[in-house]
């Protein structure tokens, strides 16, 4: 028995190429290796598993250094790395389609997780220069005016990310994020959140839609 601290299997509970996976109560991942190898062929359930593990291995490539920011505190409620506190939250969930044709449903993405309140509503535009983000002002408890704004522009087809996790504050109510030298063409998946001045809190994300840029 070992644990998994990193890696696309974290989160994942069952059996692949004889190794079993399992979640304790605290989040963490454990596998166990069986003494004999697998001679048969894999299961329709471990192909899918495969398949998963690939596509959000993909996935999670260009979010490397984001999910310090997005799952930093999410992670230390699950007593695991940021990386793995959002696999494990979002593989399960945003996985979707029938077996071979599988793939990422990004409405179902949180590219940030916490309790901070986000916003009630909020709009984003394309422009030549990048994204026009507008979103709603108020603020309830504990959410405050000087929260800023995470803005997050997802590239499925280039396997890129842009953003920024020190945008404008709740209050001013609009932000442009710059998309200078992204190749144009490509589908963009848009994300909005909020976190706190002091870093101790953040939002669940927003997903505004997929556009064209």
């Amino acid at each position: 028995m070992a644990r998994v601290k990193s890696g696309p299997f974290v989160g994942f509970s069952g059996t692949v190429d004889g190794i079993t996976y399992y979640q304790l109560p605290n989040g963490n991942t454990y596998a166990k290796t069986k003494n004999k190898k697998r001679t048969v062929k894999p299961s329709s359930k471990q192909l899918v598993v495969e398949k998963d593990t690939k596509i959000f291995t993909n996935f999670m490539k260009p979010l490397k250094r984001f999910t310090t920011v997005g799952y930093g505190l999410e992670a230390k409620k699950l007593g695991m790395n940021p990386h793995n506190a959002m696999v494990s939250c979002n593989r399960r969930n945003s996985i979707q389609g029938e077996f071979p044709n599988r793939g990422v449903d990004y409405a179902k993405i949180l590219m940030t997780k916490g309790s901070l309140p986000g916003t009630a509503a909020a709009e984003v535009k394309v422009t030549e220069t990048g994204l026009s983000f507008t979103w709603d002002t108020k603020a309830t408890s504990p959410a405050h005016i000087s929260d800023q704004a995470i803005l997050m522009a997802y590239f499925p087809e280039l396997k890129e990310s842009r953003y920024t996790t020190g945008g404008a504050h709740r209050l001013t109510g609009k932000d442009v994020l710059d998309l200078a030298g992204i190749k144009k063409g490509s589908t963009v998946e848009v994300y909005i959140s909020f976190v706190s001045d002091d870093r101790n809190q953040i939002s669940d994300s927003l997903h505004l839609g997929k556009f064209n840029w």
